[in-house]
């Protein structure tokens, strides 16, 4: 086995782990939402008391449950997409319409990992101020840094994925 195809092999495996924590971490966040509303349903309607932890924790997890849940919708292909191009493309008369759409597909995951880069380090900066002001949420007091942190965090994992992308739509594609 040769070095490419040691890292060929390495990134596969990585992007395939980060797939599985975040598939078990979305999970987790699904079934204490499911758990949260639950508990603010019969608090409300059966005991006629409102609870305003469930509701602020099912707010938070509900952020955290998109921001995760985005950076998995890029590597799985589920984000709502603009595909004139592809369409021009296929209805076009061009001879070599398969490498003219893996071009395209290739610039659309640059421009969105370069999004993401722009947009994690200006986001960065934002949440270093955040966690300098030590904030707590006002029923939980949970630290408002845990709260700015899954935006990070699904910048990150986006960013991860877009390389691994664009990894399987260069380098993979010649080597298998």
């Amino acid at each position: 086995m040769n070095a490419r195809s040691k890292l060929l092999t390495s990134a596969r495996l990585v992007n395939k782990s980060l797939l599985s924590i975040e598939t078990f971490i979305l999970s987790l966040i699904t079934i204490s939402l499911v758990a949260c509303i639950f508990v603010e349903v019969v608090c409300r309607y059966l005991l006629f008391i409102s609870v305003a932890w469930a509701e602020e924790l099912t707010r938070y997890l509900f952020i955290w449950l998109t921001y995760i849940g985005s950076a998995y919708a890029i590597y799985d292909g589920s984000h709502t997409e603009i595909d004139i191009f592809q369409q021009v493309i296929i209805k076009s008369k061009i001879k070599d319409k398969d490498r003219a759409l893996n071009i395209l597909e290739i610039l659309a995951i640059v421009s969105t990992f370069l999004f993401l880069v722009a947009f994690g380090k200006i986001f960065f900066s934002y949440m270093m101020k955040i966690f300098q002001m030590a904030q707590a949420s006002p029923t939980m007091h949970i630290p408002m840094s845990l709260v700015y942190l899954p935006v990070f965090v699904g910048v990150v994992l986006g960013a991860v994925h877009e390389v691994c992308l664009l990894l399987e739509h260069t380098v993979f594609r010649q080597a298998d």
